[in-house]
């Protein structure tokens, strides 16, 4: 999931974030212990995220926080800091990367700028479900783009789930790749997104997920592309007529932690924290299934609902393989003959 911040943003509130994101790290590096510290010592760690708080992300981080509280016996604390307050998703990265961010559940788009192949989870319909992307980004596959990511100065901690995405738009309904043509849709800064759309002939735009509410209200965009659990939670509903179930493509939520920070754990700290991410992973894609399970019904009372027949986009999107195989031809062949393999348990085919 990318960033699911509050939507609508003003100059001053953008100046009052700023001035409340310093502020928060200044208080945290005071407040903490800093560096390795002692092994019977009390250390905090700052976690930042951009879900609001009904999102499965955000209910996540805290029972992370939560899990690692308890299972240090407070030797180990995290200060959760959601909805975009420490800043966007990218932004959040350049905090990870600097030192003044420990840990984040952050966005693929905005990891992939440092780890390019991360984008991958995200070829155009490479998977049916999430339930079907797990068994791929849990395994080799997965732990390639981890060791990638660790090359970058980032330890992923777990992959959480960010869903498989949709489209919506005011303009119409969309049952064909036809329909899409000439939409306006915004998109995360993301190049495997924007190639998507830019094959399907829309008008991909990228933009801050802060600010898409208001450009949608405002129709300065037609439409946009997110996971049910993002449409709803940010009540783009209110300013989208039409929904489509395009399922185009998947997203992973990387739960990443500095490098210098993990480096700077004893060992049975570093246990500690990769047993409460796991469950928290765990936590948080039942989470994932639970709410797209509900809202697949709650979001037909406010919007008009399509579900297109899939495999005209498939053909209209396979330009995106061809890039993609140029840049990164072993491991595009590798993530698909994973997510091959496990196909039909899947489709029942």
């Amino acid at each position: 999931m990318e960033s699911n911040a509050t939507h609508k943003i003003s100059p001053l509130r953008r100046l009052t974030k700023g001035l409340a994101v310093a502020a928060v790290i200044g208080l945290t590096l005071t407040g903490c212990s800093g560096g390795a510290g002692g092994e019977g010592e009390a250390r905090q760690l700052l976690l930042g995220h951009g879900a609001d708080p009904s999102n499965p992300r955000s209910v996540a981080a805290d029972f992370f926080k939560d899990q690692l509280a308890e299972s240090t016996d407070g030797q180990l604390t995290v200060q959760v800091q959601g909805s975009e307050q420490l800043g966007s998703d990218s932004e959040m990265m350049v905090s990870l990367a600097s030192g003044t961010l420990d840990l984040t559940a952050n966005s693929q788009g905005a990891v992939s700028s440092n780890v390019p192949e991360m984008a991958l989870f995200g070829l155009p319909f490479l998977f049916e479900s999430s339930e079907h992307a797990y068994q791929v980004v849990d395994g080799p596959i997965g732990d390639e783009i981890a060791k990638k990511a660790e090359s970058a100065g980032f330890k992923v901690l777990a992959w959480w789930d960010n869903g498989i995405r949709d489209v919506t738009n005011s303009k119409r309904p969309i049952n064909t790749p036809e329909d899409i043509k000439g939409l306006k849709i915004r998109t995360p800064n993301d190049p495997m997104t924007i190639d998507i759309f830019n094959a399907l002939e829309a008008n991909p735009t990228p933009m801050a997920f802060s600010e898409l509410y208001l450009a949608l209200q405002q129709g300065a965009v037609d439409g946009q592309e997110n996971p049910l659990t993002n449409i709803a939670s940010s009540k783009l509903n209110e300013v989208q007529k039409h929904l489509a179930r395009t399922s185009h493509k998947y997203e992973v939520t990387p739960f990443i932690i500095s490098l210098s920070t993990w480096e700077s754990l004893s060992p049975e700290q570093q246990e500690k924290v990769q047993t409460a991410a796991d469950a928290a992973r765990d936590k948080q894609r039942e989470l994932m299934t639970e709410q797209i399970s509900k809202l697949s019904t709650e979001l037909a009372s406010s919007m008009e609902i399509t579900t297109p027949e899939l495999e005209p986009f498939r053909n209209a999107t396979s330009s995106v393989y061809d890039k993609w195989s140029k840049e990164h031809p072993e491991l595009v062949k590798q993530i698909r003959e994973e997510a091959d393999e496990t196909r039909a348990e899947f489709t029942g085919k």
